[in-house]
């Protein structure tokens, strides 16, 4: 297996510029080959043009797309090493094939050409879903401001994302927030009285709190320099994540899991969040 690589998805948008500026200073942060990704369809569907009239355009801008990328590139990070490519076949392919667990795979989040309406449509959709590796979505503010927000649910992959979060913070130097939501069921007795402590809901909170911190414990001897803090949060959790995004300078989430992160990326807590977060998203995958 080759070392772990940072893969980024180009076009000729400027959202697409972003990302491949953010994708190379994170290369240059850890030290990693920076593969340089442009998929592009050989036919489009619904386009007046023939496959074959499709296939010679992108044959023939798909040079000035690299060219563009390679001297953005010597200016940003002349020290990396780079590999820039062209792969028919379409864009979400092109990326889930070049990926390996281990890898980070970062994708902007607009687009046009093959990476049309990314996050609207569904290149960036199935790039979550299918890399064998971790995907960065880049959007909203990417100036590096903000430390790292990781949301954490419990569940058996909750450790992976943990150790990518704590990682990422590593690598930046910035603290890290572990957020876990809260939702608290409708009592079942009437408001008027008491209810039983079993069923409290802050008692509740308080012992989830407990227990998120007990499992941060592992993760901040492993990395002491980085600062973590740990809170239990009653409400939504997309609305949180996204309201954390703020002033967060990445959000951390996994691509699976429960609790309050149910269905994260298969239903409307994953897309809500790719479509508002205020900075980037990093959906963690395991590294094996």
């Amino acid at each position: 297996m080759r070392p772990a690589e940072i893969i980024v998805g180009i076009d000729a948008s400027p959202e697409s510029r972003i990302a491949l500026r953010w994708a190379a200073d994170e290369a240059t942060r850890r030290g990693r080959k920076l593969r340089v990704v442009h998929g592009v369809h050989s036919r489009w569907p619904d386009s007046a043009f023939s496959p074959e009239h499709a296939q010679f355009a992108a044959q023939r801008h798909a040079p000035e797309i690299l060219a563009g990328a390679r001297a953005d590139l010597a200016q940003w990070a002349p020290d990396i090493e780079t590999d820039l490519t062209t792969e028919f076949g379409g864009a979400a392919a092109a990326l889930v094939a070049a990926a390996q667990p281990g890898d980070l795979v970062v994708v902007g989040n607009r687009g046009h050409s093959t990476f049309a309406a990314l996050l609207a449509g569904s290149t960036c959709q199935q790039v979550a879903l299918h890399a064998p590796a971790s995907v960065v979505v880049v959007r909203g503010r990417t100036n590096g401001a903000g430390g790292i927000v990781v949301g954490f649910d419990g569940s058996p992959m909750a450790g992976e994302v943990l150790t990518t979060a704590f990682d990422m913070a590593e690598a930046r130097g910035c603290p890290l927030t572990v957020l876990r939501a809260f939702r608290p069921s409708t009592p079942a007795w009437p408001a008027e009285s008491p209810p039983p402590d079993l069923l409290n809901a802050m008692t509740a909170k308080l012992e989830l709190q407990v227990e998120l911190a007990e499992s941060v414990v592992p993760m901040s001897e492993k990395y002491p320099t980085v600062t973590a803090e740990v809170h239990v949060v009653g409400g939504d959790p997309a609305d949180l994540l996204v309201e954390a995004s703020r002033t967060a300078g990445l959000v951390v989430v996994g691509s699976r899991g429960h609790g309050g992160f149910t269905g994260l990326l298969l239903g409307s807590v994953g897309l809500h969040l790719m479509h508002h977060s205020r900075c980037p998203v990093l959906i963690a995958r395991p590294a094996s």
